[in-house]
Parts: C-alpha cells; sequence; structure tokens
C-alpha cells in the first residue's frame, strides 16, 4: 500500500506517461545527460539517428515536434501517428521523455490564446503522449508541467512551460520595418501575457517545491534581444517577471524555434537548439547583444546537458550529424545563481 500511494503521488506531479521508469529511480537517480531538441518536420532523418546513440537519462521535445498548423486537427492527427510509430519516437522510449509544444504543433503559425482550436489540439497532444483519460493535465488548460529527478542533494527539476495556449498577439510592424526576423517588435502594453496568470501562479507554486537545479524549456527563446521573430524580448514585462521569480535560484533555460544554435545569457543562461531536421536557409543569425560566445550553428543538431554532480559543473553542448560537437559552454552550478 505504502508503494502505491507514492507512485499515484509522483503520477500527479508530472510522471510522464511513456517514460518507463520507476518512481524510486526518478527520485535515486540524478539526471546526468539531457538531450533537448525541437522542429521535426520529419520523423526520418540521420540527426533522429545520431540522437539515439547520444547518452541520455531525459530527452525533451521543446517544441514544433511535428508541423501541422495547416489541414486543422486530422493533419495534426495524421502526423503525431507518423511520429509516434516511428524508429526514432520508439528508440527514445526506453527513457524518460518530457514534452511541451510551439505555434506548428500547436495548430496556429505564430499563434496564441486566439487559436479557435487549442483546446483540440490539446486533447490530441495529450493523445500523442498517450497521458491516461483520467489524467489531471487533460482538464488543465495548456501543457505546462513540471518533474523532479534525483536524491537530496542532487535534484534537478524539470519545468516545461506552455508559451502558446495564453498568449497574447504580437505587436508588429509594416514590413518596410522589419528587423532581419520578422515584423514582431516589443510591447509597451503590460497587460498583455505570454504564460497567462494561472500558468504564472503554477510557476511561482512550483518553484517553491526543494531542488538544487531549475532546468526550465521555453518554445520560444528567452535571453536574445528583440530580433523581429517570436521570443520573450517582445513582452519585456512578461521576461522581467521572470527573472524576479527565479532570482535565488540556479536555472538555466533551454529554447528551441530558431532553426540555429546559439547560447545567450541575460540574467539567466538560455541554450537555443534548433532544428532537428532542417537546415537554415539564411545561414547567418539574427543580432543578440546578449550571446555568450560568437559561433552560431545552422544545420541540423540536438542539444545535450551534462551534469556533473561531483564537480558541480554543466556542459552545454550542440551535437551535429556527425555526432561532434559544434558549440561547447562549460561553467560552475554555482553561475547558474539567478541574480
Amino acid at each position: 500500500m505504502p508503494n502505491f500511494k507514492s507512485n499515484r503521488r509522483h503520477f500527479l506531479a508530472g510522471l510522464p506517461a511513456f517514460g518507463f521508469f520507476s518512481v524510486q529511480a526518478a527520485e535515486e537517480t540524478p539526471l546526468q545527460d539531457i538531450v533537448f531538441g525541437s522542429c521535426l518536420d520529419t520523423h526520418q532523418h540521420p540527426m533522429l539517428d545520431r540522437t539515439l546513440t547520444l547518452p541520455r537519462d531525459l530527452f525533451l521535445f521543446m517544441g514544433d515536434n511535428i508541423y501541422a498548423d495547416k489541414g486543422g486537427i486530422p493533419m495534426m492527427q495524421e502526423k503525431y501517428a507518423l511520429l509516434k510509430n516511428s524508429r526514432f519516437f520508439r528508440g527514445l522510449k526506453n527513457k524518460p521523455i518530457l514534452a511541451t509544444w510551439d505555434d506548428h504543433d500547436f495548430g496556429l503559425n505564430d499563434g496564441g490564446a486566439e487559436y479557435a482550436q487549442k483546446r483540440d489540439a490539446q486533447a490530441e497532444f495529450w493523445n500523442w503522449l498517450d497521458e491516461p483519460v483520467s489524467s489531471p493535465r487533460r482538464k488543465q488548460e495548456g501543457v505546462y508541467q513540471s518533474q523532479t529527478f534525483g536524491p537530496v542533494g542532487k535534484r534537478a527539476q524539470v519545468i516545461l512551460l506552455d508559451t502558446r495556449y495564453f498568449r497574447s498577439p504580437m505587436k508588429k510592424v509594416p514590413k518596410d520595418k522589419a528587423m532581419l526576423g520578422g515584423t514582431a517588435v516589443p510591447t509597451d502594453d503590460e497587460s498583455t501575457t505570454i504564460l497567462g496568470e494561472a500558468q504564472w501562479r503554477w510557476l511561482e507554486k512550483v518553484l517553491q517545491e526543494p531542488a538544487e537545479l531549475r532546468i526550465i524549456v521555453s518554445s520560444i527563446q528567452f535571453a536574445p534581444e528583440a530580433h523581429g521573430g517570436e521570443s520573450w524580448a517582445n513582452f519585456p514585462h512578461e521576461q522581467r517577471r521572470m527573472l524576479k521569480l527565479l532570482n535565488g535560484h540556479k536555472a538555466v533555460i533551454l529554447s528551441g524555434d530558431r532553426h540555429w544554435c546559439e547560447f545567450s545569457h541575460h540574467g539567466v543562461f538560455d541554450f537555443t537548439s534548433s532544428s532537428m531536421t532542417q537546415k537554415h536557409p539564411r545561414g547567418t543569425p539574427t543580432l543578440n547583444k546578449h550571446r555568450l560566445i560568437p559561433k552560431t550553428y545552422h544545420l541540423p543538431n540536438v542539444g545535450h546537458l551534462r551534469l556533473d554532480w561531483e564537480a558541480a559543473t554543466f556542459t552545454a553542448k550542440v551535437i551535429a550529424e556527425d555526432g561532434e560537437a559544434k558549440i561547447t559552454y562549460q561553467a560552475a552550478f554555482t553561475d547558474l545563481l539567478v541574480r
């Protein structure tokens, strides 16, 4: 009976439906190798094959896991079925998997709260992940979730945000005034939101749970300066609110969306990995004064985060099809402290 209660409690806290591991393993085994990726426009690609060979305790789908913003819910169902039955997805299922979405799997390009079919899209998202019909996640608005791994002293809390379900429309300018990345610009309207009040309240609550490290997944970039595309910089009041909330925590943000990789820091580390299966057509990044190192990478890739609990260091890498690290950044856990 005690074991049954423990399993139920942790399921409600957010155990992945198809990450085949025990509650005891989640509590006793610290996370060391986290692989993360975004933007899959196909379920068959050499980068996906390479991903399955990487050391991995957890895989994070960070959004645009399918491209189904054209064709409605039937197209979404078809694309999820292809991914779910793919060799890549089946190969991931021997370890925990967590996921959030971005616009193309949400169902509306650059979409947010205005998307009329978001409840139906959420149902298909959870169907893909085999989330039980009785799960509280299916009743919740939005796909945000969290899970803590590891024993006391080596706990990593993984928080996946939903930057779509509640997001206000972006402020945009005419094309002749656009930046290199597009027509989106920062708003000064502080009534707008990315996360929505319900998700903000939830985030405040889960950040009170004990953990030595916080790994936060945002489908869109957090740290880079405004570049015309989607990012937290378009909602600077929400960006400030997040930094205030993270103050005093050792945290890192993992992001996707851009179809290139870069490592940034603006109050908090932001490691961007994108795309798993696509080459960026321009091959050059937008301006980013918060870029940690000048190098960016624009071919198919995944991110790899290594947590060394004994040395109290982390290493973030961009891994390419050939298995080589194209960008590497290493620092101490203490450097993750948000001030």
